[in-house]
């Protein structure tokens, strides 16, 4: 992969469509940026009384502040510690060190203060999983492929804050004849399309860069008891940082724009994709020991 950063720019001003989700709409504005007032919260829409306490939901109240709610995750599973030290990510200080090689792709002049970083997993647009470092800066959303064997950044891409629409969060979907597996978890997705959907051309793409959305959830050493608890492997601390650092880039960058945040199924579109079921029962996205064999 090419090591260089690919950044996310907002060219149009159509008003956002109907996407696929069904829920709360919870919009964030910025009334009265100049007295630095806080963004306005209020929800409408159906799902006004959606109910988020129950297994398989990604958060538990309606609110921007911080939970411990942890039901977005696979019923039922568990990764023991030797299975978690298979992951070159979980041994010694790897995330630590790659964090501080990653913020050598950081312009400090355009990115801002570093905020937060995670450790999650990417479900791409052909629904494979990768192991994904994501990086919240005052102004930027930062993606890294990092390789975690042989230490260095395979590839990077920045969505500026401000450019960012909508933050949707749910449990993830199939198509209804989709013969895939349901995948029994939630997650988040951060949209910067302005209700546009990607084109043919890039979805059909496995290797398209410009899909206009990224789509996250926990990554799998959230499942060892140990790490249930464990901010760096969390997605729904993602999204609560995330919240704030939008909100607040919105009130410097684009006060007039509204951050839309969707309580609802996030669909995947995938039906019947035999690569993406091999790719990801494997764990191929994640760097690992794999009885000896590392990659």
């Amino acid at each position: 992969m090419a090591d260089h950063g690919h950044e996310a720019h907002l060219d149009d001003d159509k008003n956002p469509q109907e996407g696929h989700f069904v829920g709360a709409t919870l919009q964030i504005d910025n009334a009265s940026p100049q007295k630095g007032e806080e963004p306005g919260v209020g929800f409408s829409g159906p799902g006004q009384g959606f109910n988020r306490d129950r297994p398989g939901s990604m958060y538990g109240r309606q609110s921007v502040k911080s939970t411990t709610s942890r039901t977005s995750m696979r019923p039922g599973v568990m990764k023991t510690e030797v299975a978690s030290q298979s992951f070159f990510s979980y041994k010694e200080d790897n995330f630590s060190k790659a964090v501080r090689i990653c913020e050598q792709k950081l312009k400090p002049e355009l990115d801002g203060k570093i905020i937060s970083a995670y450790l999650l997993t990417e479900i791409d647009h052909w629904d494979n999983e990768r192991e994904k470092i994501i990086i919240i800066t005052e102004n930027s959303l930062c993606n890294f492929r990092y390789h975690f064997i042989l230490h260095k950044v395979e590839d990077f891409k920045r969505v500026l804050l401000h450019i960012i629409d909508t933050v949707a969060v749910g449990d993830f979907i199939y198509p209804e004849k989709s013969l895939m597996s349901a995948r029994k978890h939630g997650g988040v997705q951060i949209r910067w399309s302005k209700g546009e959907q990607p084109s043919f051309a890039q979805k059909w793409n496995p290797w398209s860069a410009s899909i206009p959305y990224m789509t996250l959830s926990h990554h799998p050493l959230i499942y060892n008891p140990k790490e249930n608890e464990t901010v760096t492997y969390s997605v729904d601390e993602f999204y609560e940082s995330l919240i704030k650092a939008v909100s607040d880039a919105l009130k410097k960058k684009n006060p007039e724009q509204k951050l839309t945040v969707l309580e609802g199924p996030i669909l995947i579109e995938s039906y019947a994709s035999l690569s993406s079921m091999i790719f990801n029962q494997s764990g191929l996205g994640f760097f690992m020991d794999r009885n000896g064999v590392c990659f």
